[in-house]
């Protein structure tokens, strides 16, 4: 089902199992446990090797139906609200469009290639919602197929455990934040394609936006192409104005190669918009011992098309956090609605104070009359982290390059 390659424990406490889509009565085994094989060696699996592993609160499948919401890629998701249809949004330029997504790629497995070549990675630390000049900060290439942290949860400390969560696995490579420095920067603009990478362009309806330096960028060499992996952000200067950022299911298309470079942003959210996030809908801030999952419903898109956002899309996790916020349609000026239950027309969509450990994410949407789902995806969040995912396209667009 899914692209990464995580140990049998991690996923059997998620998934436990596959799941149809088709609504699910209360009658049945409704078990909170699964037996799974331990791979002792003789894979036969029988008593001897097997174990007894309990369900996560949220997670269903053919014997275990969901007390709320459908069976969605082994997640139970509350359907999307009313008669709401899942349009795709034309990224440039955020336009809305009638034209339904293309989930021709949900839950179908992508085997990492036994041989890539590579290319070299470059994008800017961009920033989710307000916050200072994403500059100093440290990124870190990881591949996704074995990473797993679980052992940083058992530190003693919450120092030893961020020390653990930044510094575990070996990166394929790593880079720092540095000005853009570009060669040239228009005196005026009307869009953020018009300006440098690490630039975004400023009251552009008043007499003449200005560009204006807003992002670090980065720079990585040698990684491999059509590859799952992990980026993982921290800060090197004012750590206490941030918090570290990992962005899931990232994949390098060698398609999207231009000179033998590839463009994939970072990211990074600040202390301020961590607060705002929760207080805005009237929560209280995340627990320290906690994290929060965001990110963007995508479709699959192809060669000749990026992954177009999802409007009105519903999510769930397997194990559930504090709740789901979803946001205003202004990309420039993020802003969770304590009225809003379905992703904006840009797709995103925030889990606030989700406990620490693996985790499955899943969704719904409504495309020509029929509620379906989006796939799911796996995901690790880390005390005090934010955890990037978006699915279940991994082509997305980028207003700069």
């Amino acid at each position: 089902m899914n692209r990464l390659n995580y140990s049998v424990a991690s996923l059997v406490l998620v998934l436990a199992g596959g799941c149809s889509d088709e609504p699910r009565g209360i009658g049945g085994d409704t078990s909170d446990t699964v037996q799974t094989d331990t791979l002792t060696g003789d894979g036969e699996g029988d008593s001897a090797d097997t174990e007894v592993v309990q369900l996560a609160p949220n997670a269903c499948n053919a014997t275990r139906a969901c007390s709320i919401g459908q069976c969605r890629s082994g997640v139970c998701v509350v359907d999307p609200p009313g008669t709401t249809a899942s349009y795709l949004t034309n990224p440039a330029g955020n336009v809305p469009t009638t034209d339904w997504p293309d989930l021709a790629c949900v839950d179908h497995t992508s085997a990492a290639p036994v041989q890539t070549t590579t290319a070299t990675l470059y994008g800017a630390v961009s920033r989710f919602g307000k916050g200072r000049k994403t500059l100093n900060i440290h990124v870190d290439v990881l591949l996704a197929d074995g990473f797993d942290p679980t052992e940083c949860q058992s530190k003693p400390t919450a120092e030893a455990r961020q020390t653990c969560y930044r510094t575990f696995g070996t990166p394929i490579g790593s880079a720092l934040s540095v000005p853009a420095n570009p060669a040239n920067v228009p005196t005026e603009c009307e869009e953020h394609e018009e300006c440098p990478l690490g630039y975004q362009c400023f009251d552009p309806n008043e007499l003449g936006g200005s560009c204006q330096e807003q992002f670090g960028i980065y720079e990585v060499q040698d990684v491999p192409l059509d590859t799952p992996l992990i980026l993982r952000s921290y800060a090197t200067d004012n750590q206490s104005q941030w918090h570290d950022t990992w962005v899931f299911n990232v994949v390098l298309h060698a398609d999207a190669v231009v000179e033998g470079r590839v463009q994939y942003d970072a990211q990074m959210v600040s202390e301020g918009q961590w607060i705002l996030t929760s207080n805005s809908v009237g929560l209280p801030d995340i627990a320290p011992e906690n994290g929060a999952i965001g990110g963007r419903i995508r479709d699959c898109g192809d060669t000749r098309k990026t992954s177009w956002p999802v409007s009105n899309a519903r999510l769930g996790l397997a194990t559930p956090g504090r709740a789901f916020v979803y946001f205003n349609d202004l990309e420039d000026d993020t802003v969770p609605l304590i009225d809003r239950d379905s992703t904006d027309i840009i797709g995103r969509f925030a889990a606030l104070d989700v406990p620490a450990g693996w985790n499955q994410i899943a969704g719904s949407a409504r495309v020509d009359g029929q509620v379906v789902t989006i796939g799911a995806t796996p995901v690790y969040v880390a005390p005090s982290m934010l955890s990037i995912v978006s699915w279940p396209g991994t082509r997305p667009y980028w207003r700069q390059r």
